[in-house]
């Protein structure tokens, strides 16, 4: 069997509707729902019909978005880049399902821009027909012209396969793979054990059950993948899945935010042994978190609030989501979410050096020396539309391209200005980094903000004050010129940074912390 090489992180939701609406995102109000919709010249047809589903979810997205859980999480922040997930967040309900293949292989030889080796369905019964109004516009501006059959609007992406969006009068919206084509009358099936679960989940916010009985080959599939690819500890938790009958979680949000998760065990012994195998892992997470960190001392609280038992052949797990511990968690949620954007700017600085033969920062010949770098990356981040629209031979604030300054891509911030600065340099090329690209910062995010057209690039010193005004805790975000992206903390040593602000100082560099 192949090992499991590829690459998740063509699934996000930057870059297209991605895999399937993040379930976590509902249970712990973390992250925006992402999903898979995929191109289809004609309506879906159920030529490969799966089996009925062991997995399905329910959901109200709109009472958590509303709820004062949320509004501690900020959590609409969490899908400012993606409106059409901003758009289904305002549903009353979601309910939905997965079915499984028979074989983990077929994830192992999934495809960029392929079906997905399983089939599901998402069906959204949204608020109001403004809503309807606003998600349709959203799937207009990135999908295929819509088709409409007996009174349902389909909407194809333009470069995937095997999927579609249906938009009904009845204010419902539909994301399925090919295999379920949109039934008005029925749902499409599940499990006897899993449709029985889910009902008794409908209480709560939202809801998850799992057959696990029910997928017996692919979990068989996934232990002897598992006895290959899995490291040897790991491998002692490949017997428990054989010993869990089915599963079932649910999200309340009063009279506090809490998880609920029942497991269903073969016996008494086998119960016994998952408790223990959680609790087990409970405590291992809570001794990896030392020190006094805010964020350490936040996920430890939160470990805290787990209490398990078991109650004849099943596991009982709970945990309490205090807001403020979760608060502090969705700092760290936003900081990844920078780290990730630094990411996409260093991985545009290094396709504009391939294209282009220098680095961005420096103006080609005919260009205003007045326009910043994110100008003339915007064809490598996916805004060719936006690029074009600019005068690159005149400045920032010209009459032509002053107006563009409100169109500022969200990967670089809100509004119009962005804390993403380059540090100035005289280097036009990679070759000419003596010092090593992965030991010099291309560019800081850290403030202050500056209009985002305008070329206002960091010197050495004005980097070096923002670095000594770090309060102890705090920490810096830099891109560097091999495409990584560094959280530099406040002790850093001053001399280490200073050495990676020059890109051929013969500096040694001693390793960041």
């Amino acid at each position: 069997m192949k090992s499991l090489t590829y690459d998740w992180t063509r699934m996000l939701p930057n870059r297209r509707f991605s895999i399937l609406m993040g379930l976590a995102s509902i249970f712990m109000a973390y992250g925006s729902p992402v999903l898979l919709v995929a191109q289809n010249e004609s309506q879906p047809t159920a030529t490969d019909k799966p089996r009925p589903a062991v997995i399905a979810f329910q959901a109200e997205p709109s009472r958590i978005l509303d709820s004062n859980f949320a509004k501690a999480l900020q959590l609409q922040n969490s899908f400012r880049y993606d409106p059409q997930a901003a758009q289904l967040w305002k549903a009353k309900s979601l309910k939905g399902l997965v079915s499984l293949p028979d074989d983990v292989q077929a994830f192992t030889d999934m495809q960029p821009g392929g079906a997905t080796p399983f089939h599901y369905y998402f069906e959204f019964e949204m608020s109001s027909e403004q809503h309807i109004r606003d998600l349709k516009e959203v799937l207009g501006q990135r999908m295929s012209p819509p088709e409409e059959r007996g009174g349902v609007m389909y909407y194809y992406p333009r470069y995937e396969t095997d999927a579609y969006v249906a938009v009904t009068k009845e204010r419902r919206v539909i994301m399925a793979s090919g295999s379920y084509p949109y039934d008005p009358r029925r749902f499409p099936a599940l499990t006897a054990t899993a449709e029985r679960l889910l009902k008794e989940t409908q209480k709560a916010s939202a809801g998850v059950a799992i057959d696990v009985k029910g997928a017996e080959r692919f979990i068989e599939s996934a232990v002897d993948f598992g006895q290959e690819a899995l490291p040897p500890p790991a491998k002692a938790y490949l017997t428990l899945p054989d010993k869990i009958v089915w599963a079932k979680a649910d999200f309340v949000l009063v009279p506090q935010a809490e998880v609920r998760v029942v497991i269903e065990s073969v016996d008494t012994d086998a119960a016994a042994e998952i408790l223990e195998t959680a609790q087990g892992l409970v405590a291992l997470a809570k001794f990896s978190l030392n020190g006094n960190d805010p964020n350490i001392q936040a996920q430890r609280k939160l470990l805290e609030t787990i209490k398990s038992r078991s109650e004849g052949k099943q596991v009982i797990l709970t945990a309490v989501l205090p807001t403020d511990v979760l608060a502090k968690l969705q700092e760290q949620s936003e900081e990844m979410r920078v780290m990730n954007d630094v990411r996409q700017m260093s991985l545009s600085m290094h396709n504009y050096e391939s294209s282009r033969g220098q680095l961005p920062f420096h103006a080609l010949p005919g260009q205003s020396e007045d326009l910043s770098w994110q100008v003339r990356v915007l064809p490598y981040i996916e805004q060719g539309e936006l690029y074009e629209q600019f005068d690159l031979s005149q400045p920032w604030d010209s009459p032509v391209n002053r107006p563009l300054l409100d169109q500022m891509p969200q990967v670089l911030g809100e509004g119009n200005q962005t804390s993403l600065r380059w540090v100035q340099s005289d280097v036009r090329r990679f070759g000419e980094m003596t010092d090593g690209t992965s030991n010099t910062i291309a560019f800081i995010h850290h403030g202050p903000p500056v209009p985002w057209t305008a070329n206002q690039p960091l010197t050495h010193n004005d980097a070096v004050r923002m670095f000594l005004a770090l309060k102890p805790g705090e920490t810096m975000i830099v891109g560097m010129y091999d495409g990584s992206v560094q959280r530099l903390s406040a002790d850093t040593p001053i001399e280490t940074f200073e050495a990676l602000l020059t890109p051929a100082g013969g500096e040694v560099v001693d390793p960041i912390r």
